[in-house]
């Protein structure tokens, strides 16, 4: 693994301050931990979910993982947005203009975990009414097309934004191509196979793997290379 963590010998010096380790080590450990969770809420939750119906019953017979599972989601989707604020900082001088546009993405991506509680009222729902009352009730919710509004933007966002500061990364040489292609092709797989039993869970390790080998070369990087990125 080579990756470019060099400065030009031009490059001027800059004085490190105080939470300059802090904040290198605080993304660092982000982008490590957060990927991890998503992939370890997925494991958490033996599902299938080809039907609304199916999904349902996955919360009266796995009611308990699917709670902490939240939780555990919970954080991970928080965690994303440091990470991927991380990846772009580390491209924001030699990309400017795309950092922008991934920081925008990355910060609508921030929804993601308020919209984690939804599974607390799913669950609710499959516990304590009948399964053709939950189910119609279930329906009436996804009916309204204003709850559209408010996860699309948070899902595609954090999807595309988390992907994009890999690739500005990647194309101010911080990290190598391996993490990007592991991050886009974990993201594709989670978002077009998310009815599949394992399939998800698959994706979402690709996207672990390729988030904490960003990390650690993150983690290994020397102060004075990061204040002055």
């Amino acid at each position: 693994m080579t990756t470019s963590t060099e400065l030009p010998a031009a490059a001027p010096e800059t004085e490190l301050t105080p939470d300059t380790r802090f904040r290198r080590v605080g993304g660092a450990l982000s982008l490590m931990a957060s990927g991890t969770l998503v992939f370890a809420s997925l494991l958490m939750i033996p599902y299938e979910n080809q039907t609304v119906a199916q999904y349902l019953q996955t919360g009266v017979d796995h009611r308990t993982n699917i709670l902490w599972a939240a939780v555990v989601l919970h954080f991970g989707y928080l965690l994303l947005v440091p990470a991927a604020f991380t990846l772009i900082r580390l491209a924001r001088r030699r990309n400017p203009r795309t950092s922008i546009v991934a920081t925008v993405l990355s910060g609508l991506g921030m929804g993601l975990s308020g919209i984690v509680v939804v599974d607390f009222y799913d669950v609710a729902l499959a516990n304590a009414l009948p399964a053709d009352e939950a189910l119609r009730i279930f329906d009436l919710a996804g009916s309204y097309g204003q709850g559209g509004l408010v996860a699309a933007p948070s899902v595609i966002g954090m999807a595309l934004g988390i992907n994009l500061a890999m690739y500005v990364a990647w194309r101010a040489r911080a990290i190598p191509v391996f993490p990007l292609v592991l991050s886009v092709v974990g993201w594709l797989v989670f978002t077009f196979f998310s009815g599949d039993a394992w399939l998800p869970s698959l994706g979402s390790g690709l996207v672990a793997i390729g988030m904490a080998w960003a990390g650690v070369i993150v983690y290994k990087m020397r102060d004075e290379i990061w204040a002055r990125l």
